[in-house]
C-alpha cells in the first residue's frame, strides 16, 4: 500500500514565463495559453466597434464623476 499519487504528480503547472529578474514565473493560476494573468492571460481591450463605443462612453462617464 502507498499513497495514490507520488509527490511528483502533485506538482501544479506554473506559468513558466521569464520575469524581469530572469527567473521563471511561479504563478500557478494559468490560462489556456499556458501563461498567468501577468504574462498574457488578460484582455487587451475591446475589438469590435460596439465595444469601443461602450468603452468611450464609460470613459466620458468616469471623467464627469471625477
Amino acid at each position: 500500500m502507498g499513497f495514490p499519487m507520488d509527490r511528483k504528480e502533485k506538482v501544479k503547472a506554473t506559468c513558466g514565463a521569464m520575469t524581469r529578474q530572469g527567473m521563471p514565473c511561479r504563478n500557478t493560476r494559468i490560462y489556456k495559453n499556458g501563461r498567468c494573468k501577468n504574462h498574457g492571460g488578460l484582455s487587451t481591450g475591446p475589438k469590435t466597434a460596439g465595444g469601443k463605443l461602450r468603452a468611450l462612453a464609460n470613459l466620458k462617464k468616469a471623467e464627469l464623476s471625477a
